[in-house]
C-alpha cells in the first residue's frame, strides 16, 4: 500500500507560494491536478512524502506558506482513498 499527502488550495497562486516555500526548506513537492476525489476551487494540488507531513504542518502552522487543506492517500490496489487530515482555519 503506497501513502502521501496532497494539498489543495483557494488559487493557482496561492499553489505556487506552497511549492516555492518547500523548496526553499527542501521539501520534495510534486505539483498535480486536483484528484477527483477531493475538490477544490484551484486544478491544482501538491503532493508530498509522509515523511515530510510534520514539516510542511509547521510550515503552515508558522503561517510560512498556506493551503486549504491536506489529504492522507492510501492506494489498495488500483482505488485510491482520501482522508482529510487538515483544513485551513477561515
Amino acid at each position: 500500500m503506497s501513502e502521501y499527502y496532497v494539498a489543495s488550495f483557494h488559487t493557482v497562486s496561492q499553489a505556487l507560494r506552497f511549492e516555492k516555500e518547500l523548496q526553499t526548506n527542501s521539501i520534495v513537492v510534486k505539483m498535480i491536478p486536483v484528484p477527483r476525489i477531493i475538490s477544490s476551487s484551484c486544478g491544482i494540488a501538491a503532493r508530498f512524502e509522509t515523511a515530510d507531513y510534520n514539516s510542511v504542518l509547521s510550515l503552515l502552522e508558522k503561517g510560512a506558506c498556506e493551503a486549504h487543506e491536506l489529504y492522507l492517500f492510501t492506494h489498495e490496489g488500483k482505488k485510491p482513498r482520501a482522508q482529510r487530515v487538515w483544513q485551513a482555519q477561515n
